[in-house]
């Protein structure tokens, strides 16, 4: 790894909290075979997948870099969207019986969590009937990761209200979709 690739990955560590890391790779087997993935151990227990070559790698540590930088500065507008949409969907769900959705906070960083996929993943945190947890979707966390929030926001009210898959007995509704407070799918940790 050259100094460049080095300074990113310092970079990154140090804005999400972490203290030290070690590089690792790992060759490539069957289709990708002769490719080398390449990462890093954030304080020996988070390993973050980077890129299969190394000609990527600096970049997509930049793009990682800027999106927590992005997320500080559009923190406010974005709860602001998020709080507005949670009043639709908290007037949605009344009219089905359904418990409403209090909106605490947002973040993008989960220190707490050993999975490399919740680590670094926006979220929004929420109660629901005295349940405090974070909520995550692949589509919210990327709206957030790539600054499109509105427009996914704006797609999500355009559409009918659905139960997200494998939810059984659904009791809030979020961004247009039927969750299930209880069980612990769409959520970072327990």
């Amino acid at each position: 790894m050259k100094r460049k690739e080095k300074a990113a990955v310092d970079e990154f560590v140090a804005l999400v909290g972490g203290k030290t890391w070690e590089p690792v790779r790992h060759k490539c087997m069957g289709k990708w075979s002769g490719m080398t993935d390449y990462g890093f151990v954030i304080d020996g227990r988070i390993t973050l997948f980077v890129s299969n070559s190394m000609a990527y790698f600096k970049k997509r540590i930049r793009e990682w870099i800027k999106s927590i930088h992005t997320f500080e500065a559009k923190k406010d507008c974005y709860l602001r969207l998020l709080r507005e949409q949670i009043e639709k969907d908290n007037d949605k769900a009344k009219d089905e019986k359904l418990n409403p959705v209090r909106l605490i906070d947002i973040g993008i960083l989960s220190p707490e969590s050993n999975s490399p996929f919740d680590f670094f993943t926006p979220y929004v945190l929420v109660e629901i009937n005295g349940r405090r947890f974070k909520h995550q979707t692949a589509e919210l966390s990327c709206a957030i990761m790539v600054d499109s929030l509105a427009g996914y926001l704006e797609e999500c009210n355009c559409k009918d209200i659905y139960t997200a898959r494998a939810v059984r007995t659904p009791d809030y509704i979020f961004c247009g979709v039927r969750f299930d407070s209880r069980d612990n799918m769409y959520k970072i940790g327990k």
